[in-house]
């Protein structure tokens, strides 16, 4: 079985030829250690924000990408992964940021009146919006937001798809590739208290909010899908170690009959759906899974998620994606700690399909190259099928 094979068994339930590895992100100094080079890998700020700011106000903001994307098909391919994330299409004109200082820029639309100020730190490698209109307008300004946005209609010429084409033609044989599309909910923001007070006081703006969100979101998956990829994820975190951000109540009232929307238009394509989310989100799995949900990714131990209780309960209706220990093993080791969490997750969640194998989140600055690769190496010598269970059973 090729790349793609393997991981499109493991969704329909099926055991392939061995567990298929994905990985949703990949920062320094893991891609540089593997590349042996510097590179644009990875969700990490000075890729993400800094060096990206930078290409736009140098005007190389499509060479920015156009590198970003041959970096990460460098790295996937060395590493033997099975499934690519991430593709997206661009705008064809970036917002350009005022540069306030060194590390710290803002984004203004003259249009809307919407601004963000984001900032980027060196010592932690982490870029993010730290203020914004929304955050001092409260709910006023989302509002006034909303009513511009509920006038808006989407022109898919404003957006640049030739780089998803070019993954598209250079590893669709190869590669499952996944697009990207989610619900997005302002409590993983800086005006979160906004989004959460909104909730409560004033349900009636935020669904309409989230339906100006949905809307062109609807449109940027139906292109796509159209396009030829083999399914979407979605990356908004849920929840904190202890459970949701706000209420399971207000999941099903605001969130859940949005993301159907989303999981229908892929099944509609005949491909699968990828919820990632940090956390602990037990109460939400029945929820996720009746609202379309085919995989999920992240199942952090450390957020009281088991990824073998979750296969005993759910696991002929969900693929899970999990979780080697990012917070832990993969940050301290030792090497022999790492096979050995490796295989166990294997035992638990692989048998009869249904499970990609993956760090419990990402493989973020604090990873060691060489305990991601033990984890790498234990996965292909451990998941051939049929696995066997530690007594020697299949």
């Amino acid at each position: 079985m090729n790349s793609k094979e393997r991981a499109l068994t493991a969704f329909s339930h099926k055991e392939p030829d061995r567990v298929p590895i994905f990985e949703l992100s990949i920062d320094n100094p893991t891609a540089e250690f593997v590349l042996g080079r510097s590179n644009l890998c990875g969700f990490g700020g000075k890729a993400r924000g800094f060096l990206q700011n930078k290409a736009v106000l140098d005007g190389k903001y499509y060479e920015y990408h156009e590198n970003r994307i041959e970096d990460k098909v460098e790295l996937w391919k060395k590493l033997e992964l099975d499934v690519f994330p991430g593709v997206f299409p661009i705008p064809k004109q970036p917002s350009v940021p005022e540069q306030i200082s060194e590390y710290e820029w803002k984004f203004s639309d003259p249009n809307s009146g919407f601004w963000g100020i984001y900032e980027y730190s060196e010592e932690s490698d982490v870029y993010d919006q730290v203020n914004s209109s929304l955050k001092e307008g409260g709910l006023a300004e989302l509002e006034k937001l909303t009513n511009y946005l509920e006038k808006q209609e989407f022109d898919p010429d404003l957006w640049d798809f030739s780089l998803v084409d070019s993954v598209i033609d250079g590893l669709g044989s190869e590669f499952m590739v996944l697009g990207e599309a989610d619900v997005e909910i302002g409590s993983t923001f800086d005006w979160a208290e906004t989004f959460l007070i909104g909730l409560i006081e004033t349900p009636d703006l935020i669904h309409r909010y989230l339906d100006a969100r949905l809307k062109p979101a609807l449109k940027m998956t139906e292109m796509l899908l159209e396009r030829g990829v083999h399914g979407i994820h979605g990356g908004y975190d849920w929840a904190s170690n202890k459970g949701p951000v706000f209420s399971p109540r207000h999941f099903r009232q605001f969130v859940f009959p949005r993301l159907k929307q989303i999981t229908d238009l892929c099944h509609r394509f005949g491909v699968p759906y990828v919820k990632h989310t940090d956390g602990n989100v037990n109460v939400l799995l029945k929820d996720m899974i009746d609202a379309g949900v085919d995989g999920f990714q992240a199942i952090e131990p450390r957020a009281g998620m088991n990824i073998a209780q979750i296969k005993k309960d759910y696991g002929d209706q969900l693929t899970l994606i999990g979780n080697v220990d990012c917070s832990t093993v993969l940050v301290n080791g030792p090497e022999e700690a790492v096979r050995e969490e490796t295989k166990n997750i294997i035992q638990v969640a692989a048998s009869g399909g249904g499970f990609l194998l993956s760090s419990s989140n990402s493989i973020h600055p604090g990873v060691k190259p060489e305990y991601y690769l033990a984890m790498l190496n234990t996965a292909r010598e451990e998941g051939k099928y049929p696995i066997l269970k530690k007594n020697g059973e299949i």
